[in-house]
C-alpha cells in the first residue's frame, strides 16, 4: 500500500441505521459523540439515525451531526487499530469531520460548528429557497456554459467528476437548465432533493456568520494535511484550514482537482469511512486504478485491517 487517504462524506450519505454496528460492537466511541451532538443541535440524532424516519434524517440539520458523529467515530477506530492516513478528504460537510481527523480542530469544537452549519443551512432553505441538479455526461466547461445561457441565477456547485456536475441556483433557473441541458448534449440532468443553492453565492449570509461562529476556536495545524473543496489544493496550517471551511460554504466543491492533487502526491488508496460508497464511487471516476475501500461497519473496517 502506497499512500493512504481517509476519505469523509457529505450530506447525502445517510441512511436509516447508520451507527447501529459500530453502537453494538463499540458504543464507548459513538455514544459521546451523539450526546455532544444533541446537546449542542438540540436534536435527538440517536435516534433519527438508528431508526429514522429518512425523511427527518435528511433534514440538514440533523443530517449534518448525524454523519460527523458516525464517521469521526469510524475514523477513531482505523486509526485505533492502526491505520493513520498520510492525507485527509471531505466532500463538503465532510471537510469539517476532515479537519478533526487531521488534528486542526477538536471533537467539541467540531461537533458546535457542525450543528451550527446545519441549523444555518437549513434557516437559509426557509429565507431563501434555491435548488441544485446534477448534470451527467458534460464537461465543466459545457455546464459553465450551459449556466451562462440560462435567464436566472444558477452555477457550478460540485465538480465530482469529470463528467458530473452539480448546479445550484434559484428554483426558476434550476428548472430551466434541467430541460435544457439534453439538447445541450447532457445525457439528463437530475434535480436533487434539497431546499437551497447550497455552495452558491446565496451561501454567503451563511459564511458570514459561521465567521463570527468561528471567531473564538481554535485551529491548531494539522498533524496531517487536508486537501480544501474549495482551492483542490494542500492545506497544512490551522489558519488555513479555518478559511477552507469558510470559503467552501459559498464556493464550488473541486472535488475532481482534491483526488487529481491527492494522487500527484503519491496516494493510491482511499478508504471512506461512514456511510455510503459515494465518494469511492466518485474517485473511480476520476482516477484509474486507485485501491478504495468503504467502511461503514466495524465488520469492513477489519478486511481493510486484514489486508
Amino acid at each position: 500500500m502506497g499512500k493512504l487517504v481517509f476519505l469523509l462524506p457529505g450530506q447525502g450519505s445517510q441512511k436509516v441505521g447508520m451507527g447501529s454496528d459500530l453502537l453494538e460492537e463499540r458504543p464507548e466511541l459513538l455514544e459521546p459523540y451523539f450526546e455532544a451532538a444533541e446537546a449542542a443541535s438540540g436534536k435527538p440524532i440517536r435516534q433519527l439515525c438508528l431508526e429514522g424516519p429518512i425523511e427527518a434524517l435528511t433534514a440538514t440539520d440533523v443530517a449534518q451531526p448525524a454523519l460527523f458523529c458516525v464517521a469521526l467515530a469510524m475514523a477513531d477506530l482505523a486509526r485505533e487499530q492502526g491505520i493513520t492516513p498520510d492525507y485527509v478528504a471531505g466532500h463538503s460537510l465532510g471537510e469539517y469531520t476532515a479537519a478533526v481527523v487531521a488534528g486542526a480542530l477538536s471533537p467539541e469544537d467540531g461537533i458546535k460548528l457542525v450543528s451550527a452549519r446545519g441549523a444555518l443551512m437549513a434557516e437559509a432553505q426557509s429565507e431563501v429557497p434555491g435548488g441544485m441538479a446534477a448534470v451527467l455526461g458534460l464537461d465543466a466547461d459545457k455546464v459553465a456554459e450551459l449556466c451562462e445561457s440560462i435567464d436566472g441565477r444558477v452555477a457550478p456547485a460540485n465538480f465530482n467528476t469529470p463528467s458530473q456536475v452539480v448546479v445550484s441556483g434559484d428554483l426558476d433557473a434550476i428548472d430551466k437548465l434541467v430541460e435544457a441541458a439534453p439538447e445541450a448534449g447532457a445525457q439528463r440532468a437530475v434535480k436533487l432533493q434539497v431546499g437551497a443553492a447550497f455552495h452558491s453565492e446565496a451561501m454567503v449570509p451563511v459564511r458570514e456568520k459561521m465567521a463570527e461562529r468561528m471567531a473564538d476556536v481554535t485551529f491548531s495545524d494539522p498533524t496531517i494535511p487536508l486537501v480544501s473543496n474549495a482551492s483542490g489544493e494542500l492545506v497544512t496550517t490551522g489558519d488555513g484550514i479555518r478559511e477552507a471551511l469558510l470559503a467552501q460554504i459559498a464556493k464550488p466543491v473541486r472535488w475532481v482537482d482534491c483526488v487529481n492533487t491527492l494522487v500527484e502526491e503519491g496516494a493510491d488508496t482511499f478508504l471512506e469511512l461512514g456511510p455510503g460508497k459515494v465518494l469511492i464511487g466518485l474517485v473511480r471516476q476520476i482516477r484509474d486504478g486507485m485501491d478504495i475501500t468503504a467502511a461503514d461497519s466495524p465488520k469492513k473496517l477489519g478486511k481493510f485491517v486484514a489486508r
